[in-house]
């Protein structure tokens, strides 16, 4: 069997794990491979910071540089020896684990307790397991959907922002909501109504058979990544209130001497 062509697509996003802040970086590219049957096993390797904040992430630059470095270190040996897939990292309660799939069991391990005597200042675990069906990744490292609208907003942001957009100018901003029945949207519009937004649109989308009644609101705000984040949020929870699907938003660029 071939696997496709892999192109990395590496995104961060910030979430809780048992009551405490975590940021998992994973690389999004593998959703579309996943599972990969000749790579069934998954490896995790877990590292104690030396220094973590009050969050639990490192206090200081200078470990921030370590873990890099023990990263390339691993990524470098793991691919360069088993051509392991690095699919996802985590920052979480005071440690760094980074994960990988690969065919074998014990060679991780001792790969991986070889490169760590580079680093002899730090303490380190490792975990093995069979998981053909990619659980750790696709249920675990993968993003939910609300997780996923965050990093697609970055997205957006980051390319407005290489227009010249300047993100603290409120302009406005169109939202796109379907749902499966009229008076579902009926229903939503009222209460987005009520929340400030106004109506820009809505029609029927014939490509979305499940959802093929679609709207769309506005809201004149300033696109800063605070701001947007807590308004998709907002609207996606109003969404699924109302059984929708909250499908993104737009704006458009504005420059200060615009």
């Amino acid at each position: 069997m071939t696997t496709p062509t892999h192109t990395p697509e590496w995104e961060v996003y910030f979430c809780d794990i048992n009551e405490r802040p975590a940021c998992i970086s994973v690389d999004l590219a593998y959703e579309h491979m996943a599972p990969i049957p000749e790579k069934d096993r998954a490896f995790e390797l877990v590292v104690a910071l030396q220094q973590p904040d009050a969050d639990g992430f490192p206090e200081d630059e200078a470990e921030w540089e370590q873990l890099e470095a023990i990263e390339e270190a691993l990524v470098e040996a793991l691919q360069n020896s088993l051509q392991a897939a690095f699919v996802g990292k985590l920052l979480h309660d005071g440690k760094r684990s980074f994960y990988f799939y690969s065919a074998q069991e014990a060679l991780p391990e001792v790969i991986a307790t070889n490169v760590m005597q580079q680093f002899p200042a730090y303490t380190f675990a490792t975990n093995n397991l069979h998981d053909p069906d990619w659980g750790l990744y696709l249920d675990f490292l993968f993003p939910e959907p609300a997780d996923m609208q965050s990093i697609r907003n970055s997205r957006i942001l980051r390319m407005m922002e290489e227009q010249g957009d300047e993100h603290h100018i409120p302009r406005p901003v169109s939202h796109f909501i379907s749902f499966a029945t009229e008076a579902n949207r009926a229903d939503f519009k009222r209460a987005a109504e009520a929340a400030g937004y106004t109506l820009v649109q809505e029609g029927k989308n014939q490509n979305e058979s499940d959802v093929p009644y679609s709207l769309v609101v506005a809201k004149v705000l300033p696109v800063t990544e605070e701001e947007i984040h807590t308004i998709t949020v907002e609207l996606w929870q109003m969404a699924e209130e109302f059984e929708g699907v909250y499908g993104g938003w737009q704006a458009q660029v504005v420059r200060e001497n615009d």
